[in-house]
């Protein structure tokens, strides 16, 4: 059971205390609770006892931020975990690095995902659509961005493997330009083309057949 190794009173909010369990950042809480609890360096506490205090202090409270970040847009399970990280560094005045080991994020992270509010496989569909929708990226792209939102290999192959072409996508990311590019001189209008797809995300030799597929119907 984690015990308590360290209180500190927080510097810009009197009256609130970091409390630290082995060595690491679990939460602040109010005065008035930490004499409440008997809480004091040494003492071991059970995960029910944590509980409570948690519940308590800032369980609801952050579940209802997160539920209305969510309510915006999807987010995968890492960007909602660190919108929590994020809040509780600035409200508890600690590094993001403590702010991390807090035993809120998980409880907060798992009754999101049992209301069904998270869920990676969906945001990644959703994901890949609104990229491949109205103004389409590379697929490359895509997954990158997919990477960097902590969504998993295993899920990104997935919703990549049911995605439109690559070919198609760039002669859709492309199409409404070309018509504004039309009269423009050859030389000039190849380097837009390919600049644009480029900036978008999709190869070299995709771009080079999107470029042939558009100069030919033309």
């Amino acid at each position: 059971m984690p015990q308590v190794t360290a209180i500190s009173p927080q510097k810009k909010k009197s009256g609130r205390f970091n409390l630290f369990l082995d060595g690491k950042f679990a939460l602040g809480i109010e005065g008035e609770t930490l004499l409440a609890s008997g809480l004091k360096i040494g003492r071991v506490l059970s995960g029910e006892e944590i509980s409570k205090i948690i519940k308590k202090e800032q369980g609801t409270k952050l579940l209802d931020l997160a539920t209305n970040f969510l309510s915006f847009r999807p987010r995968s399970e890492k960007e909602v975990r660190d919108y929590l990280i994020k809040k509780i560094s600035t409200r508890e005045n600690i590094k993001f690095s403590e702010a991390r080991e807090s035993p809120l994020i998980d409880q907060v992270i798992e009754k999101l995902a049992r209301y069904k509010y998270l869920n990676d496989l969906e945001f990644a569909k959703w994901f890949m659509a609104s990229r491949t929708s109205s103004h389409p990226k590379g697929l490359a792209l895509i997954k990158l961005e997919l990477k960097r939102k902590g969504i998993t290999q295993e899920i990104i192959d997935k919703v990549s493997a049911s995605s439109s072409n690559e070919r198609d996508l760039a002669r859709r990311a492309v199409e409404k330009k070309v018509k504004r590019w039309q009269n423009l001189p050859v030389l000039e209008f190849k380097k837009k083309f390919y600049q644009y797809l480029a900036s978008r995300g999709f190869d070299f030799d995709t771009i080079r057949e999107t470029f042939a597929f558009f100069t030919k119907k033309s």
